[in-house]
């Protein structure tokens, strides 16, 4: 009784000092946001905050760019609302063809999910894999671990510890190229992005979680680290920019435009969805498939004008509706997805801890 009046204790307590931040939590787990319960386990499991045994401060990899060629596109089989199956569905049926879809799906849904795809790839080109706790990859970016590219081009995957159950066969954000302890630190995909040359972006946010400057350089790989400003959103990078290469990034954050043209960036604005009443809303937090682009839409004249500045890049434009996975989920189209480089299946399976289905 005692150890349950101290649990309840913390969490009105944790809920108390949240508020005052103004961060909301996340009504459920479907949500894209730590729930209080989430955040209780997070700040109180000592794991979280171990010392790190890094062989080495500065690995020869470092974050793959979110434009680059990509080999598979990674969802979760299961979808907080219509507007997600809908994205997914839409990614299937434009899917680049030199591209692999993967679908992660738990063993007693996979013959269903087999029909549902089949409607729009060709069998060889989707790949069903198995883990017990699908729905907690719901939101692909911050479950699965984030690629990275080696000096010889070729492609492994690291990561951190999510705060949401879910996992294959083992820690499916630990890589098993990097010969370290498991990492403990607790981070999410979303709030890193990198450009060509390996320099990182991170929102200095809550959305760091128990993460540390010294985790970017030396498990990510990152060359240096630039920490934005909080300006809207939840509080993740990929609300805000998108490096694509060339020494240009495209920013829907006004607040960013000088800071990155003082380190040399040629930037591009795209237009800025959110308003006072929708924070979470935002064409940066689109998926860019070699040469396509899947970009949340809201039903507003600025979709239009996001639309063109994508399409002058030359990139071929799909729209998603995204209401209310912004509005009521606190998400988009990049927050659901994970991109990956080419690899073989096995190093795939292995890095991400999955299973491929058995038909």
């Amino acid at each position: 009784m005692l150890k349950q009046m101290s649990l309840v204790i913390a969490l009105v307590f944790t809920i108390t000092s949240q508020a005052q931040t103004n961060i909301p939590f996340g009504s459920s787990n479907k949500a894209h946001n730590i729930t209080a319960l989430e955040y209780l386990s997070l700040m109180t499991n000592p794991e979280n905050f171990a010392p790190r045994n890094y062989v080495r401060d500065t690995p020869e990899w470092q974050p793959t760019l979110d434009v680059a060629q990509f080999k598979y596109v990674l969802v979760s089989g299961d979808a907080s609302n219509g507007e997600a199956l809908f994205l997914k569905h839409e990614i299937a049926k434009n899917l680049p063809a030199n591209m692999k879809m993967v679908v992660v799906v738990t063993a007693g849904n996979l013959k269903s999910y087999q029909k549902e795809y089949a409607q729009y790839l060709a069998s060889d080109r989707v790949i069903f894999a198995v883990t017990p706790s699908a729905g907690g990859g719901t939101w692909a970016r911050d479950a699965f671990p984030v690629p990275v590219t080696h000096k010889d081009g070729t492609a492994s995957l690291v990561g951190a510890k999510y705060y949401r159950p879910f996992n294959g066969n083992a820690d499916i954000a630990q890589s098993i190229s990097y010969s370290i302890e498991p990492y403990k630190f607790t981070f999410v995909g979303g709030n890193i992005l990198a450009d060509e040359n390996g320099v990182c972006f991170i929102v200095d946010s809550f959305r760091r979680f128990t993460s540390t400057d010294a985790d970017y350089k030396s498990a990510y790989g990152c060359k240096d680290v630039h920490l934005m400003e909080h300006v809207g959103g939840l509080g993740d990078i990929d609300e805000m920019i998108k490096p694509i290469g060339n020494n240009t990034i495209l920013t829907a954050a006004p607040e960013y435009v000088d800071q990155l043209k003082s380190w040399g960036y040629n930037v591009i604005e795209i237009p800025k969805a959110a308003t006072p009443s929708y924070d979470y809303r935002t064409y940066a937090n689109s998926l860019v498939l070699n040469g396509t682009v899947f970009m949340p839409t809201y039903g507003m004249a600025k979709d239009a004008e996001a639309k063109a500045a994508y399409e002058k890049l030359g990139f071929k434009v799909v729209e998603i509706p995204s209401n209310e996975l912004s509005d009521s989920f606190h998400g988009s189209v990049h927050c659901q997805t994970m991109a990956y480089p080419d690899m073989t299946l096995s190093a795939f399976f292995a890095q991400t801890g999955l299973e491929l289905a058995t038909h």
